[in-house]
């Protein structure tokens, strides 16, 4: 028989996946040639050509599949965000989804006699056709009804949420286990955490809330309680109970969905845009959110009519937050394996950081948490160091410590948080974003263990070199300072160029997306930076009033601009921040003024023969 005379294949076990479509049919020929029974597969068109090709082909496309699977199923591997939404969801991490801007407010009432008013959750205000809205019921006490009063209390704790609330269609329950609801709402700028719930019963046909909880798993028979995750089409999805878990929807009842539409990066505002006329607060209105409103507030509350809000005027002396984008692969392989160690609870240290990192990465450029050892000797010990007396008693100091700290001074855990914002300078997080992350705390948090806030020591950084290099005590002379560039004599780019190149080095490197707590001013790589610039030779950090005062490369002056007399140093090598320091480029907008690119010119001689 012709199969007597078949040989091994010429080919290691681990090749298969080297072979694309091409290759293989060209080993299925030569092999059958080889038996020298058929020679219709040497010929295009044939039948037994197109069955050759039909197996060539088909294992082509498996090859590619399987190569695909092998490394997208791996944690450590994955890169589409679907596969890696996928295996996380095995360790129950359900990742982040955009998050809004928020705007921190002040507000006053006239007219309102004294009493106990609400605003109801989701009104909101348009100004420069730029909504925000609370996503709250916020209760306030007005103490005088002659005046126009400020409502300190209610600008400290409370936040303004960029966008409108939409209301999506009703989803009727069909009463299965773990019923989940898909929320499909066509737009992708929906704020992760301002995702609201209600269901109406077909029992008792009123409306109730539902809370939102990390994992049905943690709760029992009776919590009426939702579990929300993006999944892998970046789609919501809404699981409820099973009367085990969770409690279960029965046949019939109505579910209401309703969710904060952000506009994204053209929600970003400055300072005074509440301050308009025009801008007021107006309740949110619909048929079916009226009814929510009757079944759940009505009663237990004093709310404010549309006329009424008329008498609220809101205003706002900072900018907006900037939104943050949803979580990429990267942010996820980075956030789920800590969230998993945590475990829904806030143990140690780095459970709390990331806590506040995942939550709020809408506010916080930088969080670091600290037990009350290291805060007595690290960041207590800095300024007594610089010659403070009494640094608990400092303004920043006492501020936290009067609004989010009891007077137990022991057995508390300090966050250290730096505000996300475009600014470059110094700026603190504001008592409305503390008050937001404080209260987020209090459900997962130790019960013996309270948080308090800490301000980053911020440290100022500008180009600076001493009038005398033995100086002990520098003065800060950043006016007066500057860098010489010298172009290199070949070069034919204009200084304004490379002066741009310059800046753009240190705009990039002073970001607030490329900053951190604690972190190594690296001079040798900014230096490194400016010598790579194209036409750069050299150059030097000079004093306008004495240029023979130079040196070469990068000096830097390095201080504390709360206290600039207490803590400078000028320095050309590295700059280790402590893990309360946080570094801004001072006047970083003004540095091009402060480069000056001298073009060496080339003196030609004649040589006699």
């Amino acid at each position: 028989m012709a199969t007597n005379n078949i040989q091994e294949f010429p080919i290691q076990k681990d090749n298969y996946v080297a072979f694309d479509a091409m290759s293989l049919r060209q080993l299925i020929v030569d092999r059958i040639n080889e038996q020298k029974v058929f020679t219709d597969q040497n010929f295009l068109g044939s039948n037994l050509a197109s069955i050759i090709d039909i197996v060539a082909y088909s294992y082509n496309t498996l090859i590619y599949y399987l190569n695909k699977t092998s490394s997208e199923s791996m944690f450590s591997e994955a890169q589409l965000y679907e596969n890696i939404n996928r295996i996380v969801k095995l360790i129950d991490y359900s990742p982040i989804g955009f998050q809004t801007s928020t705007l921190s407010f002040n507000c006053s009432a006239s007219v309102l006699p004294q009493g106990l008013y609400t605003i109801p959750r989701y009104a909101y205000i348009v100004s420069n056709n730029t909504p925000f809205s609370f996503n709250e019921d916020i209760t306030f006490i007005k103490t005088q009804s002659t005046i126009t009063e400020s409502l300190n209390e209610l600008a400290q704790q409370k936040l303004l949420y960029q966008g409108e609330y939409q209301e999506y269609p009703i989803y009727t329950a069909t009463g299965e286990d773990y019923e989940t609801v898909i929320v499909n709402t066509g737009i992708d700028l929906v704020d992760h955490f301002n995702i609201d719930v209600y269901v109406k019963s077909r029992l008792t046909g009123k409306w109730e809330f539902y809370q939102k909880t990390p994992n049905l798993l943690l709760e029992d028979s009776s919590a009426k309680k939702y579990e929300i995750r993006l999944n892998s089409n970046k789609r919501y999805e809404i699981k409820f109970g099973n009367n085990i878990n969770g409690a279960k929807l029965q046949p019939g009842d109505i579910v209401g969905v309703y969710y904060l539409a952000s506009s994204g990066d053209n929600g970003i505002v400055g300072p005074g845009i509440l301050n308009r006329q025009q801008t007021r607060l107006v309740n949110f209105n619909t048929v079916q959110y009226n009814q929510i409103v009757t079944d759940i507030l009505q009663d237990q509350y004093r709310l404010l009519t549309n006329s009424e809000m008329s008498y609220l005027t809101f205003y706002n002396s900072t900018n907006s937050t900037l939104p943050k984008q949803a979580e990429t692969v990267e942010d996820i392989r980075r956030t789920a394996p800590s969230n998993y160690r945590s475990q829904y609870r806030l143990v140690t240290t780095r459970d709390y950081e990331t806590y506040v990192k995942t939550n709020f990465t809408n506010l916080l450029a930088g969080v670091k948490c600290i037990n009350n050892w290291e805060y007595v000797s690290g960041y207590l010990k800095y300024f007594y160091d610089i010659g403070l007396t009494d640094p608990s008693k400092t303004e920043r100091a006492l501020l936290n410590q009067v609004y989010y700290a009891d007077s137990c001074n022991f057995n508390n855990l300090y966050l250290l948080v730096v505000p996300r914002s475009g600014s470059q300078n110094l700026d603190y997080l504001l008592p409305a974003q503390k008050e937001l992350i404080s209260s987020s705390l209090l459900g997962v948090k130790m019960a013996t263990t309270e948080t308090v806030f800490m301000d980053p020591v911020y440290k100022a950084i500008s180009l600076g070199i001493s009038s005398s290099l033995t100086t002990a005590n520098p003065t800060i002379d950043e006016d007066i300072c500057q860098l010489e560039v010298i172009k290199r004599p070949s070069s034919r780019r204009g200084s304004r160029s490379i002066t741009n190149d310059i800046v753009d080095i240190f705009t990039n490197y002073f970001s607030r997306d490329e900053l951190k707590l604690g972190q190594v001013i690296d001079t040798r790589v900014l230096t490194q930076s400016i010598l790579n610039v194209d036409g750069v030779e050299t150059f030097y950090t000079t004093r306008t009033d004495d240029p023979t005062i130079k040196t070469e490369g990068l000096s830097l002056f390095f201080w504390n601009p709360l206290y600039p007399e207490r803590d400078i140093t000028v320095t050309t090598n590295n700059i280790s921040l402590k893990y309360f320091e946080y570094p801004f480029f001072n006047n970083l907008a003004t540095l091009a003024n402060k480069i000056k690119v001298t073009a060496i010119s080339t003196v030609f001689e004649t040589i006699e023969y």
